[in-house]
């Protein structure tokens, strides 16, 4: 199983018996447009999140609930006459002020659309629906800094224009993108952590019924526990001996490729450590290592915030110790992108026709904001370590595809879609 492709959800009557959850299927088209529906979205509540779960063969799940007691069904077939009643693991949000449902569908098969629906508050929801496919090629969508409840205005145009922008790049990135298969987010998907409205509104566009989401703890989300309640990660049960609030680094299979989050708010280098090589320990023969946290180590302004030079001795000894391939990160509000970097220096590798062949040093990717909260400056002078870098106060994204012998990052603006960077590693 490989990939998770939109499906438009099934169910008509769940529909009506659950509208807080109802979405339109068409793409998200201009803000006053979107602005119509707003009402809906503003009051919607419980919206499911899937996260990836430990290889292609799992999915996870996660909802917020008034309930103690909810369920979720999948199946193969479309109205659901076949499911069965995956196990609910509960436990009490006190920042949501509502319990938190977890589930895990396991021997999921290749090829193969599974039919899910869960209940809130005791009513049921639609029928949503996810496919797994078979190709070897792995396709991320990389994200970063939705931030939702950062940009200015009354709190209504804050929350509007915010998630937005967010639905807009999720929209745009699926629409001219065909076969992503999860989404990879490097932290402050919300302003205040302890906003269970504002993690609302993270999760209401459509697309996240279906699309799986691994997402990194951000420095405005590590001193409570809500974002534990929405994203149920995949191998977060790492021990360390200090951890915050918000959770664990955690780790998953796709493919050919591991995928690594470590939380770069952590100050504590070995619990870093920790994951990272537990994650490469339990898929040593993985071809491809790819690790996300949410500070930019080797940024465009030389590391300039505190966070980021924390990364520097926190991280970025492990990433060359355990050979990662590349880095995703955000934090700066800015796109930058640098040369190969192993031990803190430039190393070596030449690029050549935008591709770098068997490099030694690790390459590493700080996406801009994909909601347009917030715009930061590169300051004066670029950094030595960086080789490409953008601000044009315009909403970004990438794609990352991996096949056999080729990682390929290709960088967007939203608005047009237009191509602004690539960069391919190519390794033996």
């Amino acid at each position: 199983m490989k990939k998770f492709k939109r499906i438009i959800s099934f169910g008509l009557a769940a529909v009506m018996a659950f509208s807080a959850l109802s979405f339109n299927a068409s793409a998200v088209g201009t803000f006053e447009e979107w602005l119509q529906g707003w009402e809906s979205i503003d009051n919607g509540s419980g919206y499911i999140t899937l996260t990836p779960g430990e290889d292609e063969t799992k999915m996870n799940f996660s909802w917020q609930s008034p309930k103690l007691e909810e369920s979720i069904l999948i199946g193969k077939k479309a109205d659901l006459s076949d499911s069965e009643k995956l196990e609910v693991k509960t436990s009490l949000n006190l920042f949501g002020g509502e319990w938190t449902h977890t589930a895990t569908a396991e021997n999921l098969e290749e090829g193969t659309t599974y039919y899910y629906r869960y209940t809130i508050n005791k009513a049921e929801s639609e029928i949503y629906s996810f496919t797994t496919d078979s190709d070897d090629c792995t396709k991320v969508l990389f994200v970063t800094d939705s931030q939702i409840g950062r940009s200015s205005g009354t709190q209504e145009e804050i929350y509007q224009n915010d998630t937005y922008g967010w639905t807009k790049t999720l929209d745009t990135a699926f629409e001219k993108n065909e076969g992503i298969d999860f989404i990879l987010s490097s932290g402050d998907q919300v302003e205040d952590s302890y906003s269970e409205e504002q993690y609302t509104l993270f999760e209401s566009p459509e697309i996240l019924r279906s699309a799986p989401i691994a997402a990194a703890i951000g420095n405005h989300e590590f001193y409570t526990p809500n974002y534990s309640h929405h994203f149920n990660n995949p191998n977060s049960n790492t021990f360390a001996l200090f951890n915050w609030p918000a959770g664990r680094g955690y780790y998953f299979l796709h493919n050919d490729v591991l995928f690594i989050v470590v939380d770069s708010n952590n100050f504590f280098p070995s619990a870093n450590r920790r994951v990272i090589k537990n994650a490469c320990k339990a898929y040593p023969d993985a071809k491809w290592r790819v690790l996300m946290m949410h500070h930019s180590p080797f940024d465009a302004s030389g590391a300039d915030d505190i966070g980021n030079k924390f990364a520097r001795f926190t991280v970025v000894p492990y990433i060359d110790e355990f050979d990662i391939d590349i880095c995703l990160s955000g934090h700066d509000h800015y796109y930058s992108r640098s040369y190969m970097i192993k031990d803190e220096k430039i190393t070596d590798d030449t690029i050549e026709n935008g591709v770098y062949k068997n490099p030694e040093g690790t390459l590493y990717v700080t996406q801009n904001s994909s909601s347009g909260s917030n715009y930061s400056g590169t300051g004066d002078e670029i950094s030595e370590y960086c080789e490409f870098a953008l601000q044009e106060r315009r909403q970004t994204y990438s794609i990352v595809e991996v096949k056999e012998n080729t990682l390929t990052l290709t960088s967007y603006h939203t608005d047009t879609n237009e191509k602004f960077d690539t960069v391919t590693i190519e390794k033996d």
